[in-house]
């Protein structure tokens, strides 16, 4: 027993170790990462949750055989373009597919890695996978709306007993890191009514046309007193976005009670890292079926 405890420390130690290399080596290469990491707050880096998000990142990297240098070249293509954006919003107040600009491209694969590395970069992604880890609960089954990375399933999987998963591509670097989960390269649509006990719609609902289409089905999936955890994002001029969700969330607000939702706990997370005039930022909730 002595033997296969330090064996499996070994390999847990070796495996953090592996992972902080990866990171060390992307800031070491980008002096805007670097810059970015020096700024951060100590008890952001400190934090158990960072390590887990570097690991997750290393791993997927590793499968998908995305180098350090690759993935500095494709957050600093989306940086570069995100800022862009962010002036031509304030300019206009249009959103680039509003404006009918949608010349940036990326492969899911690395559209997946920028939003990993924003996480260990930026403090409201991080806020966002605090809460997310904070507020998943503990129950039976849980339902993951648009998968990405699977970094949110990968944060809260110690939450459920069964995890369901739909998205229009799923990696197969899911498979082999959730080999029980039940995942699925399609659209959810409801196809399991009154079965689940929390929904996660994580930075999901501003790619919508209609949000309130998808709360609706998701008010039906779930279990008498089921929780959805979701976000909306507010002026945030992002290539792929389509819904801007109001400054005060009123008419969201009434909406998901229309629904049948109420909210148990909310919070607003705004964006630092802006010297332009405008003010994006995220809210995080979470509804309840009544």
């Amino acid at each position: 027993m002595l033997v296969n405890w330090q064996n499996h420390y070994a390999q847990k130690l070796t495996g953090n170790i592996r992972c902080m290399e990866f990171l060390q080596n992307l800031i070491s290469q980008s002096r805007l990462l670097e810059v970015l990491h020096e700024n951060l707050p100590a008890e952001m880096k400190s934090d158990p949750l960072y390590l887990q998000v570097e690991k997750y990142l290393a791993a997927y990297c590793d499968f998908n055989n995305i180098s350090a240098e690759k993935a500095i070249h494709e957050y600093t293509r989306y940086i570069s373009q995100y800022n862009k954006d962010c002036k031509a919003f304030a300019k206009t107040g249009e959103y680039p597919l509003e404006a009918d600009k949608t010349e940036f491209t990326i492969s899911r694969e690395s559209y997946d890695v920028v939003l990993m590395l924003s996480v260990l970069f930026t403090r409201h992604r991080f806020s966002i996978m605090s809460l997310l880890q904070q507020y998943a609960g503990d129950a039976t089954e849980a339902l993951y709306i648009g998968l990405g990375s699977g970094l949110e399933i990968d944060l809260t999987k110690n939450s459920f007993r069964h995890i369901t998963g739909y998205d229009l591509t799923v990696n197969d670097f899911l498979a082999t890191k959730f080999p029980s989960a039940s995942l699925h390269s399609t659209l959810y649509t409801g196809q399991q009514a009154d079965h689940f006990d929390a929904i996660f719609l994580i930075e999901l609902l501003e790619h919508l046309d209609d949000p309130y289409d998808l709360i609706k089905i998701c008010y039906n999936s779930l279990k008498k007193n089921g929780r959805v955890l979701l976000t909306t994002a507010t002026d945030i001029p992002q290539f792929d976005h389509l819904y801007k969700f109001a400054v005060d969330h009123m008419d969201f607000e009434e909406k998901i009670k229309a629904i049948g939702f109420r909210i148990v706990f909310k919070e607003k997370i705004t964006h630092q890292y802006l010297s332009i005039n405008i003010s994006p930022c995220n809210h995080f909730y979470v509804i309840e079926k009544a």
